[in-house]
């Protein structure tokens, strides 16, 4: 909740709470969960369900290969003991805003609006929640674009 740090701290306490769980909800759109039922509900259309599957190995492989060499700590640091706890621990750049402006962009000639305002919510509230600062949440939609670019070349 409210600790000082956040951009809505200027509101009263009384609504920290409901922010906490609101960003929490919205972030999951940027979630792995999200994106396979998004996959799921996409299996009756061969080719946008490999673009979505192939944007989504890249995308992993891009921030996976980064974190391997490149370590960041998240603005709230995230302990691990292993390998792929290590990965996980880090923050840069982020996927969850990797994937939901890669979304965003698959499917934004139907719902450009409601597509791009998720997009710009999910990469806030990977700031809100302390998982990312604006550098990583920068560099993840820029990664997401670029894997739409570069799958849609294929």
């Amino acid at each position: 909740m409210g600790d000082g740090n956040r951009s809505f701290d200027i509101l009263p306490m009384k609504y920290a709470k409901l922010f906490d769980t609101a960003f929490r909800d919205v972030t999951a759109f940027g979630g792995f969960i999200f994106y396979g039922f998004v996959l799921l509900l996409s299996l009756g259309n061969l080719g946008l369900f490999i673009r979505l599957l192939i944007g989504l190995a890249v995308m992993v492989a891009v921030v996976v290969l980064i974190r391997s060499f490149y370590f960041k700590q998240r603005p709230k640091k995230q302990s691990y003991s292993n390998f792929l706890e290590r990965i996980d621990a880090a923050s840069f750049p982020s996927l969850h805003t990797a994937r939901a402006v890669f979304l965003a962009l698959v499917f934004s000639p139907a719902n450009a609006i409601l597509v791009s305002v998720m997009a710009v919510l999910v990469a806030y509230s990977r700031i809100y929640l302390k998982k990312h600062d604006w550098i990583d949440v920068l560099f993840g939609g820029l990664l997401g674009w670029g894997v739409y670019w570069v799958v849609g070349l294929i």
